[in-house]
């Protein structure tokens, strides 16, 4: 999982299931985060849909009047449920909408050799940008070598904006469909007269940046907007149907260098302008009695914390002088990070030379982290801790600033 699924976890995909008040996911965080991006974007003549929301994975009264508004705005029942209808709006055909013959997008994870309807969207999406000279064609739905290397390009540019943990690969996973929800905003369907929404919002900034059409960013595929698209279809010698398909989408993505995670000046991570926050540095000590197994020095390591006050969560663990887990016994394989009451997170081997571990996470709670909730460190099998607390700290020990951690521990 990348960085936006850990903050807003769980993971859910985008369309799976209706939203309304009391779901807690990402896929509430995706609507939150683009209805905000769009808010930012779009300058309608009778002015902005609404105001901007929390973006904190968790569907309440807020997110259901945001909702509200994008289906006013864009002539939808106004029911505050975000449904198949609403989900077509932001360009996710599900259901009855479902587009390019399925599977629905999202659904599955795609990779080298499998082909669909999904394929089809995904390189539209990565066409769109910078990737598209390295697809090097319009979408075909299969998934050959140069999708695989466009996905993984995306993922590297998606880390370099601050969407970290990506699995370094060309698979197109659960994390990767949640970056190309926020930060790409059209391909997952054909573009025409009569559909309206946050796609056509992206397609008008294209047409806007190249010259093609000077109107206002509305989300509305009017006279003006099916204009611009002729024009543009005209100059680029394709088939002049003002339809916005696979061959149009990549057309554009030639002429738009912009690696996806920076279309519209999206910002990361997400909560950091909507929330103030108090940062604090906890030191991890050895619990009395705790075993050595044949360390030179005891074990030792810090927490950043950093808490924003919508619920935010961002820690940066670092440890030092742990022994390989195995010496604790043999079928130990990791060090695992258990934040109390949280998920426990594995540890991350960045220097063998002293035992260096480290650990980086974003998550989104809804409230501040209780005061006894604490850090053990032991070690395990893949997620789950088997063997004694080496390390451990307890959150109302947590004190100074983060810039406090810079200089609690030594490798020496």
């Amino acid at each position: 999982m990348a960085l936006f699924d850990d903050t807003f976890a769980p993971y859910v995909p985008f369309g799976s299931r209706n939203l309304s008040s009391g779901a807690v996911g990402t896929d509430v965080a995706v609507v939150q985060a683009v209805y905000d991006l769009m808010l930012k974007t779009m300058n309608p003549p009778l002015g902005p849909m609404g105001s901007p929301i929390a973006i904190d994975g968790r569907f309440g009264s807020n997110t259901a009047q945001a909702v509200r508004n994008i289906q006013s705005y864009f002539g939808l029942a106004v029911d505050g449920i975000v449904g198949p209808n609403t989900f077509f709006v932001f360009g996710q055909g599900v259901g009855d909408h479902t587009t390019y013959g399925g599977p629905v997008y999202g659904s599955r994870q795609l990779q080298t050799g499998m082909s669909g309807g999904d394929v089809t969207i995904l390189q539209n999406r990565l066409n769109l940008f910078r990737y598209s000279s390295i697809i090097g064609k319009p979408a075909s739905g299969t998934f050959d070598s140069a999708t695989a290397a466009a996905v993984l390009a995306f993922k590297h540019d998606a880390a370099a904006n601050g969407d970290t943990g990506f699995p370094d690969n060309s698979i197109a996973g659960y994390g990767f469909y949640d970056a190309t929800w926020i930060y790409t905003f059209a391909g997952g369907r054909a573009i025409q007269s009569g559909r309206n929404g946050f796609d056509v919002v992206f397609l008008q900034v294209l047409l806007k940046n190249l010259g093609y059409y000077s109107g206002r960013i509305t989300g509305y595929y009017d006279a003006a907007t099916l204009a611009a698209v002729r024009a543009f279809q005209t100059a680029e010698g394709i088939a002049v149907d003002g339809v916005v398909g696979p061959v149009t989408f990549y057309r554009l993505g030639r002429h738009n260098a912009h690696a996806a995670p920076t279309p519209l000046g999206i910002a990361w991570p997400v909560f950091a302008e909507i929330a103030e926050f108090t940062d604090c540095c906890m030191v991890l000590t050895s619990p009395e009695g705790a075993v050595s197994a044949g360390c030179s020095e005891p074990p030792g390591g810090t927490m950043w914390v950093r808490q924003f006050a919508n619920g935010g969560l961002a820690t940066l663990t670092t440890t030092w002088e742990l022994p390989p887990p195995q010496a604790y016994n043999a079928c130990y394989d990791t060090w695992v990070l258990n934040f109390y009451p949280y998920p426990s997170r594995v540890l991350t081997l960045i220097d063998s030379s002293f035992g260096i571990y480290q650990h980086a996470r974003t998550q989104s709670y809804g409230s501040p982290l209780p005061p006894n909730a604490q850090v053990t460190i032991r070690p395990g099998q893949g997620f789950v801790a088997m063997g004694p607390v080496v390390l451990r700290g307890i959150m109302s020990n947590c004190g100074g600033t983060g810039g406090d951690c810079q200089d609690s521990g030594s490798t020496n």
